[in-house]
C-alpha cells in the first residue's frame, strides 16, 4: 500500500484502509504520529493548489477539513 504525507506530522506514513465493521468511511491512520481520520471518499476532488486528484475529506476529533495527500494544502470544510 501507498504510503502519502500524514496532515499531523507531515512525514510519509499516512495510509489507509476500509473496515465496514468499524465505519462505513475510510478509515486514515499514520504509522508514526498515531493520528487517525475518517474520510467520506465520495467528496474526494481535485486540489486546486497542485491539480491532482488526491484532496480528500477527513474528520479527526469532531473537525472537518480538506487535505491533499500530494501537496499537504490543509483546509477547513463543514460538515458532511
Amino acid at each position: 500500500m501507498t504510503e502519502h504525507y500524514c496532515p499531523s506530522c507531515e512525514e510519509k506514513s499516512f495510509t489507509w484502509s476500509v473496515d465496514e465493521e468499524v465505519s462505513l468511511n475510510t478509515i486514515w491512520n499514520c504509522s508514526l504520529c498515531s493520528y487517525r481520520a475518517e474520510e467520506n471518499e465520495s467528496l474526494e476532488s481535485v486540489c486546486e493548489s497542485c491539480g491532482t486528484k488526491n484532496k480528500i475529506h477527513l474528520k479527526s476529533s469532531g473537525q472537518y477539513f480538506c487535505y491533499c495527500t500530494h501537496c499537504k494544502k490543509k483546509a477547513k470544510s463543514g460538515e458532511w
